[in-house]
This record gives structure tokens, sequence and C-alpha cells, in this order.
């Protein structure tokens, strides 16, 4: 596996602190060698982070000065949307910056983007009713993370009277908001009809016992079953810690399932979990699209996160940026509109074709891995 992406690290580490208030605007940054001492990599490193801040508009350079924590000014034309976001901001590691935090980062950005004021809303906040009333004033609309949806806090965001839109939903929920969801069953019903012609023996899912990891399995069996399949052909095994915070389940079941997975199609319903399994099946001498066939769910090789040299999972692509940026923009429309519809978006899912499944053979190798057989079987003889 590759190692961490230190300019995507920095990159991080430095938004998360400007998010969080621990870096305010007109405060200067550390230098480029300042950088570079503090996490052990070289200037050129540092300065191709602190450019990725400076593109996204959060800090600004003064030449022969230094660099400093951008304003956040209301535009010329008109007064600034301001707009609480009630999310978590998610350690800077690779793999959580790409399954989570790019969902938070985009769609703050975007705000950014529309001269918005954004001013982060915490857990505690949102659940304490007196705590929350003095957060909203103010605030336009809010942009709520799923997770921070919950009956303590559904009941408090009840009694608000501004915009609120909630995202990073995988289904409707029954709840009084506009709501920004992807639909897996587009991208998951693509894959199933593939995996339904060629007719394996055994599929074989891994799934998180979180809710999305519930559901993407769900909405998987479902395609299956009304696709034809035998539903005693499917069997099930759960990971029941959560891969981001510890890969070791993940590898441990990889390695449990390397003496039952050849010739099988295997669904994992996280790319995270996949990659631990990965390691383990490779350990083994197994390769998946050859001596099984993978399916994965997220695409976090596209939002980078690159363990290896190349993009490698076959994997439903959950569009989390599009989701994000749909979200943010979603509210501002209510914002002006003051309209009292309920508006629900569902972004499609995709299947993306990589190496681990539906692989199709370059043009003429079948029909030379069929005369390689013949040959070897005449001389065996």
């Amino acid at each position: 596996m590759q190692p961490v992406n230190m300019t995507e690290k920095i990159r991080g580490i430095l938004e998360d602190m400007i998010f969080r208030g621990k870096l305010r605007a007109g405060e200067q940054l550390e230098s480029n060698s300042e950088l570079a001492k503090r996490f052990g990599v070289s200037t050129l490193t540092a300065d191709r982070a602190v450019r990725l801040l400076v593109n996204e508009g959060l800090v600004y350079r003064k030449q022969g000065v230094g660099t400093f924590v951008a304003e956040r000014n209301a535009p010329k034309n008109g007064p600034v949307c301001r707009i609480g976001v009630a999310d978590t901001i998610f350690p800077a590691a690779p793999e959580w910056e790409s399954a989570m935090g790019i969902r938070t980062r985009s769609g703050i950005q975007y705000l950014y983007s529309k001269q918005c004021e954004v001013k982060m809303l915490d857990y505690p906040t949102v659940c304490d009713p007196e705590r929350l009333a003095e957060a909203v004033a103010g605030l336009d609309g809010i942009l709520a993370a799923a997770g921070f949806i919950d009956p303590v806090s559904l009941g408090n965001l009840k009694k608000l009277s501004i915009p609120i839109v909630v995202t990073q939903l995988e289904e409707e929920k029954d709840i009084p908001f506009h709501q920004v969801m992807v639909d897996n069953r587009i991208g998951i019903r693509e894959a199933a009809e593939k995996i339904i012609r060629k007719n394996y023996p055994e599929i074989v899912i891994v799934y998180e016992s979180h809710p999305n990891g519930l559901l993407r399995k769900k909405v998987f069996e479902e395609c299956m079953i009304s696709g034809g399949y035998s539903p005693d052909r499917i069997r099930s095994y759960c990971v029941e810690t959560d891969a981001l915070f510890n890969g070791i389940p993940s590898y441990r079941l990889g390695l449990k399932l390397c003496a039952k997975i050849k010739g099988k199609f295997l669904f994992s319903t996280s790319d995270v979990v996949s990659f631990s399994m990965l390691e383990a099946f490779r350990e083994k001498g197994l390769k998946a699209g050859a001596d099984f066939q993978l399916l994965s769910y997220d695409n976090l090789e596209d939002y980078e996160y690159r363990p290896y040299k190349s993009p490698y999972l076959t994997t439903i692509d959950s569009p989390k940026v599009r989701q994000a940026e749909r979200a943010a923009e979603l509210l501002l429309e209510q914002i002006r509109r003051k309209s009292d519809e309920t508006v629900l978006v569902r972004i499609p899912t995709r299947l993306i074709i990589r190496e681990t499944a539906f692989r199709q053979m370059p043009r003429g190798s079948a029909r030379r891995e069929k005369f390689a057989q013949k040959t070897s079987a005449r001389v065996s003889k």
C-alpha cells in the first residue's frame, strides 16, 4: 500500500484548524519552512499543501510577508447568507477524509464560493434547546448531516423557523426537512444484473453493522432476489467494528474467507473493509478478479484515497461531492424562495468497473486460454 499523502494530510490538518476556529481570520500561518520542520517533509510538500488552501479560498498570500487566514466578508451587492453546518469535522487521516470528511468540506467550500458565512454547530449544541437557540440567532438556514438527526435533535430542530436541509442520506427519512440522498438502487441494480447473468454458485456479502451498511446489504439482496437469484445461495458476514476505526476485524474476516471464496462473488458494503480484506487475500495468494470476484461500495479511490498505484476496486460510486454541493445549493434556493414545500433530491449511484470484478478479457485472450488448456490436456495424456 502507498504511504500517506503528506500534502493532503497537512492540508487537512490546517483546514481542520481553520474550520474549528483554532486559526482565525487574519491570523498568519507558519512559513513553509516551519511547516516542513513540523511535519517532517520538504518545503516543496509544505508549499503544495498551502497552495491547496489558497485555491479553496481559505487562506491568502501577501508577497514578502506571509500567508494569512482569509476573511469571509459580505459581498458588495447584497447581504451574505449565514449558514449553520451541523456536522463533524473528521480526522485528517486519508481514509477518513475520503470516506467522511470530503462531504463536509465540499459543502462548506460550496457555501464559501457563494460568499456565505459558515458557523459550525456541534452535536451537543444541536441537542441542547437553549444552546441551539442561541447558536442559530442570525442564521438563515442549517445544513445538517444525517448522523446528527435523532429523536432529541429532531425535536429541537423542528422548533426552528429557518430552512433545514439534511444530507449524507442513503434513504428517505420521515422528517419534516428537505433531504438530499444518494440512490443506492441505481448502481447496485446495474451490478446485480451482471452478477445474475454470470450465475455464480454463491454470493458472499460482507457488511458493517451501521445503518448504511445494513441498508446497502438489504438493497443488494433485494436486487439479486428480484432478478431471480436464489436467496439460498447468498451468505452474509457482519464486521461488527467499523473499519474506519479498526481494520483488523475486516482483515481477520478476509483470512476466514480465503478457504471458501474461490469461484464465488463477494460484495463488500465498504471500500475500507475491502482494502483490509484484500491484504488478507493477497497474503494467501488469492487475487480478486481472477480467483474470485469482488464488488465494493464507496469509490474512495476517486475521492483522494489511493492505497494502490492506480484505482483497483470495482465499486459502486457514492457521489459524495455532488451530494454535498447539491445539498448546499438546495439550502440557498430554499432561503431565497421561502417556500412551504419540502424537497427530496435523489442522486444516482453508478457502477465503476476496475480490476476486481466484471473486467472483460482482451479480445482473443479467452480463445487463447481455451487453446492453452486443450494443449495442456493433450500433453498431460
